[in-house]
């Protein structure tokens, strides 16, 4: 009976682990500017939430976005409030918007090919339960609180008090000019 109970718990936490939200991001481009906030930074990528929590949480918590160097330096975060965010119409999505930055999680009927299973070698197949949103985020006006460089690395991070998650573009390009330093990420 103590091994029965034992298992059934442990097949309860693997199941809560394996549905967490995930993101995954296809370009990171940040702008750092000398003029004091005409920094900018912009995401875009996917967002993988199985359970449905993440998505519905925003209209009540609001979401934040962060933007930093490596895994440690914090270079910008943004944190829009459950004011600043609606719920997009037929259970689609959600979008946020403040003064200078927005941020949307679409849903897509589509796998992205990133997050497909190589090794199933599947083709990108349409879901009618699909829960993956297409994540785009554009954030103008900001100060950054470091600055940029080629370290090699940026990381985004999107999360709100149900949970977040991180996702990391290390293949940068960096273009310097005279009055700003651009950094694109794939």
């Amino acid at each position: 009976m103590r091994r029965n109970l034992s298992l059934l718990a442990l097949g309860i936490t693997l199941t809560f682990t394996a549905a967490q939200p995930t993101l995954t991001l296809t370009s990171i481009k940040a702008v750092e500017s000398t003029r004091d906030n005409k920094d900018q930074w912009n995401i875009k990528g996917y967002f993988n939430d199985p359970q449905g929590d993440f998505i519905s949480s925003i209209a009540v918590d609001g979401v934040s976005a962060i933007l930093a160097e490596g895994r440690n330096e914090i270079v910008s975060d943004v944190t829009f409030d459950a004011a600043d965010c609606r719920e997009l119409n037929n259970d689609r999505g959600v979008f946020c918007k403040d003064t200078g930055a927005r941020i949307s999680l679409t849903r897509t009927k589509r796998v992205p090919k990133e997050a497909m299973d190589i090794a199933k070698h599947s083709k990108n197949k349409t879901s009618s339960a699909s829960s993956y949103y297409k994540v785009s985020g554009v954030f103008r006006r900001q100060q950054f609180q470091n600055s940029i460089s080629m370290s090699g690395s940026l990381t985004a991070t999107i999360g709100n008090r149900g949970g977040s998650d991180e996702a990391m573009l290390s293949n940068c390009n960096e273009k310097r000019g005279a009055r700003t330093t651009k950094l694109l990420c794939k």
